[in-house]
């Protein structure tokens, strides 16, 4: 059986999976420190959802990385886990 990594590695050869991969590499970015923060704080999602005043499912959509969330929302998470939110721009 393959790890994930590397079936990453040989899905990003194709040229479609790899812009595809690009475009939502955001979401993917901010889905992962949601859940890295959640794990830091080591709370569920369920405990997390209590805290911002929503459902589970709403805390797995954010963690999808399907969409990107609001400023609100962030706020909300970053609160609800005990994290300081701060936004950066970076050149590129």
């Amino acid at each position: 059986m393959k790890e994930f990594k590397d079936l990453k590695q040989e899905w990003l050869q194709d040229p479609e999976v790899k812009k595809a991969y690009l475009e939502m590499k955001p979401e993917f970015e901010v889905a992962g420190t949601l859940i890295a923060a959640r794990a830091t704080a080591k709370l569920t999602q369920a405990e997390v959802a209590k805290r911002m005043g929503t459902t589970q499912s709403v805390v797995a959509r954010l963690e999808s990385g399907r969409t990107l969330p609001s400023l609100k929302t962030l706020y909300s998470y970053a609160k609800a886990v005990g994290a300081k939110p701060t936004i950066r721009l970076d050149r590129t």
